[in-house]
């Protein structure tokens, strides 16, 4: 194929190549600017429409596993087609349009252009360094930036000592959170199979900053979610970390005693305007649930929620319901949550497969593990937030997924040949 000319490019580029660049400017930009992000995504799905046009190839060489392919391709549907008995049809089917096309086009993406095993570790690497530079700021935000504050976020009469909260380059500190237990999940996961070298030293630098960070969230959930991380991480893939872990718990909680304690008591308590918000989304939520077992359709929960609001002012959307699984039941039904849950499942499946493949390359395994505690702590922040119903970690979540069908491939290659 030849080259786009007048371009600039070197004369053995080829659009591919071109495409895939693009995909890994996206891979930078996407936790650090949403705007940004869609519309670099906008220009790299052009370009693979132009690819398409010119080389006839329009499937990813990578194959699914049909107990994925076919589970996937029923929730996708589902969720396109419940739009129409939600509240608001047009509303709906435009963002469905919106996040869903975004991320079921960058799952395309990285399945079609990132097939291989160069490009799916130089993905990787592009996100750990993206991850650590959203840290980072989000530390230096938190201490020297004067704009940092929404009074939203922040509980004054329940918690007298905490009067500012880390969000960083995402929208609030709960998406923050969720981002970085993710990123210290996966600097975990890839941490375990290496055995030394700058690689593992910038996997702990990054780690670090993601931890530092994610305290001065002070989003409880995601600090629960954090210790599940570390107790997979040390109970399964590394367990000479367990000592080092407990010591610098020790040490955060000497410094930072205080605030943390009273931050992590209130999750027991029902008293703080956010932990009583909770229980009332829960309620409302199995209200909707048992009223609608089909669901309210996609983005169809802020529709629905007035008929069962009891406890906010009426003119507030409510977005969704603040817990990922329920968020899921109430607008696909019992049937999305179903599909939901087996996609989930045998992914997890897969991960813990290729983890156990020895024949596979180091950074394969850690891939597969980093997936593995991902998951785990996005499951458990899920209990007390849905975090994955923004764009920018919905499409981070749908890439990974991706990546891992990519490393099951190339594991499954690796092993024939040898």
């Amino acid at each position: 194929m030849e080259r786009p000319r007048g371009w600039g490019l070197p004369a053995s580029w080829n659009l591919n190549q071109v495409t895939f660049a693009v995909l890994c400017v996206l891979f930078f930009i996407l936790p650090l600017n949403q705007l940004a992000a869609g519309l670099v995504f906008g220009l790299c799905f052009l370009l693979n429409l132009v690819n398409i046009w010119q080389t006839g190839q329009f499937w990813p060489t990578i194959q699914i596993p049909r107990n994925i392919s076919r589970p996937l391709w029923a929730l996708f549907l589902l969720s396109g087609v419940s739009t129409l008995w939600s509240e608001n049809p047009a509303a709906c089917a435009f963002n469905w349009l919106w996040v869903v096309g975004q991320e079921a086009g960058l799952f395309y993406l990285v399945l079609r252009y990132a097939s291989t095993s160069r490009r799916t570790l130089f993905l990787t690497k592009i996100f750990m360094i993206s991850a650590g530079v959203v840290a980072a700021f989000g530390i230096w935000q938190y201490f020297f930036g004067s704009s940092l504050q929404n009074m939203e976020w922040i509980d004054h009469q329940s918690f007298k000592h905490l009067s500012r909260r880390a969000i960083s380059t995402l929208v609030n500190p709960n998406i923050l959170g969720t981002f970085l237990v993710s990123t210290v999940a996966y600097c975990e996961g890839l941490f375990a199979p290496l055995k030394g070298g700058k690689t593992r030293w910038a996997l702990a630098g990054i780690f670090l900053l993601a931890t530092a960070c994610l305290i001065l969230t002070f989003s409880r959930g995601n600090w629960v979610a954090y210790f599940w991380v570390l107790f997979v991480f040390a109970g399964a893939f590394y367990h000479k970390a367990f000592l080092p872990f407990i010591g610098g718990g020790l040490g955060v909680l000497y410094v930072f005693w205080n605030q943390l304690a009273e931050r992590l008591m209130s999750i027991f308590s029902v008293h703080d305007t956010s932990a009583e918000l909770r229980f009332f989304y829960l309620e409302s939520s199995l209200d909707m649930i048992r009223d609608h077992p089909f669901g309210v359709g996609w983005y169809g929960y802020g529709y629905a929620f007035p008929d069962y609001n009891f406890f906010i002012a009426e003119d507030v959307f409510m977005y969704h319901s603040h817990n990922l699984l329920l968020n899921v039941t109430a607008e696909l039904g019992i049937l999305g949550l179903v599909l939901f849950l087996y996609v989930m499942f045998q992914l997890f499946r897969l991960a813990r497969e290729i983890r156990h493949r020895r024949r596979a390359r180091p950074w394969i395994r850690g891939v597969a593990c980093g997936y593995m505690a991902s998951l785990v702590g996005i499951f458990i922040s899920g209990l007390t937030d849905h975090t994955l119903f923004n764009s920018q970690l919905g499409m981070l979540f749908w890439a990974g997924n991706a990546i891992l069908l990519i490393v099951d491939q190339l594991s499954r290659e690796r092993k024939k040949r040898i």
